[in-house]
């Protein structure tokens, strides 16, 4: 291991300020691998990251004016002693090979080094899946796949990668087994890369959900027509179409003992804002969404762009999972089937959509059942319904629109320093992972491998 540092005064349990030798500066970054060997206790290597790189100069400070601040011609590099010092973040100890925690506090005047890779592989031995490397040292990070039943986020600002590495993630994943559905949003990031690809336009509605879609297209309230509208469609028999189904509606209402005014507003709004093409539409679904779930091979990609609606894709979603769930209930056993949802600020946001109750229900209760939900957003405060992403287990997170997401974020996970300024130095394909499925459980940067 290369020397690089020295522990100064002032450590903590969770905070080892170093100094960095000259010679070892250009390896001085942030989030660079470290191991800390304490002087008084030689046999343990503290895991940990450089956070917070500073340089500094004892003549020349920031609180101190000097003549060098007036007068800078009289600055000569002989007699200035500029040094960098930088706070190591602790995570695990490794002893005689296995990990401990972080129990003792760093003595001054110990070592820091650059970690080998391989120390830390020695450690790391089990079932686990890679999905990317440590930025500088190289390390395959670890991920414990059993932690998807606890719910991954993916979210990073445009062009950041986030489909690459959702891929990634995928074909690991597939690889252990699991049934994988991924809901393409746009057709472009998933469907081309994969054999099993089903286009939304072929999946049948079921026809309570169905009920929904036609509200949100007809701009009727649910709360005064919903009634009405679940009931027709639940009853109505033969080919779809425009006509047919307002007829049908109609004698239901009156069946009810709608108003009149009632009835005319519900036929006028179908006739004006539904086009004839929807319900045609509905002729041609004709794959239900217990059939999408038995489909092989893993992983099986929902091609939404087929369906121009919002509305319709969010149907599509709530009846595949509601699908998978009505078989996990059924069948009284766990699925191991994860859903894959893109663009998820779509689908489950903070106002009310079709697909939202789905979503939630299932990173609230999923996990018994090994039903497993992975987000990926630009966006997290502002586009995630909250009580779903406090569920999320793990996060990958790379450069972010808002600095309100790494305050979200840090309310569930610790984040250890890790702040908007780092994030903003972040190239493509390099995303912090944090929670559950990373053994560190703290963020670990790393470059998402390439995919095809």
């Amino acid at each position: 291991m290369k020397e690089i540092g020295i522990v100064v005064s002032g450590s903590t349990i969770g905070s080892i300020p170093v100094q960095i030798y000259r010679s070892a500066e250009p390896y001085a970054v942030e989030e660079q691998l470290v191991g800390v060997v304490d002087r008084e206790n030689p046999g343990e290597i503290i895991v940990g990251f450089l956070r917070r790189v500073t340089k500094l100069e004892p003549v020349i400070r920031d609180r101190v004016r000097t003549p060098y601040v007036d007068k800078p011609e009289m600055v000569d590099y002989g007699i200035l002693l500029p040094y960098t010092s930088a706070i190591v973040k602790p995570y695990v100890a490794i002893r005689e090979g296995k990990l401990t925690e972080v129990t003792n506090v760093v003595t001054p005047g110990s070592k820091v080094y650059l970690l080998n890779a391989s120390v830390l592989e020695k450690a790391f031995r089990g079932d686990y899946i890679h999905v990317g490397e440590h930025k500088y040292s190289g390390w395959p990070l670890p991920l414990d796949a059993r932690y998807i039943t606890h719910h991954v986020g993916v979210f990073g600002a445009t062009g950041v990668g986030k489909s690459r590495l959702v891929r990634a993630l995928v074909n690991e994943l597939a690889s252990k087994g699991y049934k994988i559905i991924v809901f393409d949003h746009t057709g472009v990031d998933y469907a081309p890369y994969y054999t099993t690809v089903i286009k939304s336009s072929e999946i049948k509605i079921p026809q309570n959900i169905l009920a929904s879609v036609i509200a949100k297209v007809a701009q009727l309230q649910w709360q005064t027509h919903g009634e009405y509208l679940e009931i027709a469609t639940m009853t109505y028999e033969g080919k779809w179409s425009k006509e047919a189904f307002i007829a049908h509606i109609r004698r239901v209402m009156k069946r009810l003992n709608a108003r009149d005014s009632t009835i005319e507003k519900v036929e006028l709004y179908l006739k004006q804002l539904v086009r004839s093409e929807f319900f045609e539409e509905l002729n041609n679904r004709v794959k239900t969404p217990e059939e999408i779930l038995s489909l092989e091979p893993s992983p099986i990609i929902v091609d939404l762009s087929f369906d121009t609606d919002l509305s319709v894709k969010q149907a599509i979603i709530a009846s595949v999972i509601e699908a998978a769930w009505s078989k996990v209930k059924r069948e009284k056993a766990p699925a191991n089937t994860v859903f894959v949802i893109d663009e998820a600020q779509n689908y489950a946001p903070q106002t009310w959509t079709i697909s939202k109750d789905a979503v939630e229900t299932t990173v609230r209760e999923g996990r018994k059942w090994g039903l497993s939900i992975v987000l990926a957003s630009q966006r997290i405060a502002g586009d995630i319904d909250p009580s779903i992403r406090a569920n999320l287990g793990t996060v990958f997170f790379s450069r972010l629109t808002a600095p309100t997401d790494v305050r979200e974020i840090s309310t569930y996970l610790d984040l250890a320093d890790v702040n908007e300024s780092v994030l903003a130095q972040l190239q493509p394909r390099e995303f912090f992972v944090a929670g559950l499925m990373n053994p560190l459980r703290k963020p670990v940067l790393i470059k998402t491998r390439e995919v095809a």
